[in-house]
């Protein structure tokens, strides 16, 4: 475990035994709540989507696996919400998930909610394709310390994070 809480303070996230994973679950000092960087070392910004936004991963073992994270308030669970905060949230991860899979054609694709690491709502959005390392098998199996990590050329994860933009603004947010 000590590993993998290492490896969380690295990418700037905080040790969520020494912060408390409690304090953190009542929104106290909560890592995705209020301002969050445009970029640090665990993800990118791709867009601002209804109720939450969308993030590409800095680790990109499934190439396009991003976070969307929910904007409009502190909830650790969907219970936390109102049914229609609860909508637009799912409405958000139907259109973030339609650009993935147009834009990186992946086999498949995994959503996820888990928030044992971090307590907020945020859905794992993970393109699956069948040259991934875990094809076949769930990507959670491992500690987060075990996990694979691939972190692209810094031009790359740039030309990915535009390329996904791009694709929000022509689906999700057409002009006018």
């Amino acid at each position: 475990m000590e590993r993998g809480l290492k490896r969380l303070r690295h990418k700037g996230l905080g040790n969520p035994v020494e912060e408390g994973w409690d304090r953190w679950a009542e929104g106290k000092g909560c890592p995705m709540c209020g301002h969050r960087p445009a970029s640090n070392d665990h993800w990118d910004f791709i867009a601002k989507l209804n109720v939450s936004s969308l993030y590409l991963s800095k680790n990109q073992t499934y190439r396009g696996h991003c976070l969307l994270i929910l904007d409009i308030k502190h909830a650790t669970r969907p219970d936390h919400l109102s049914s229609g905060e609860w909508a637009a949230f799912c409405a958000d991860l139907y259109a973030a998930e339609k650009v993935l899979m147009r834009s990186q054609q992946p086999d498949h694709i995994n959503l996820e909610i888990m928030g044992n690491v971090v307590p907020h709502l945020h859905w794992q959005i993970v393109p699956r394709y069948r040259t991934d390392p875990r094809w076949s098998a769930p990507v959670w199996t491992t500690t987060i310390g075990e996990m694979p990590v691939t972190v692209l050329p810094e031009a790359t994860q740039t030309k990915l994070v535009q390329k996904l933009r791009d694709a929000i603004n022509r689906n999700i947010h057409p002009p006018n």
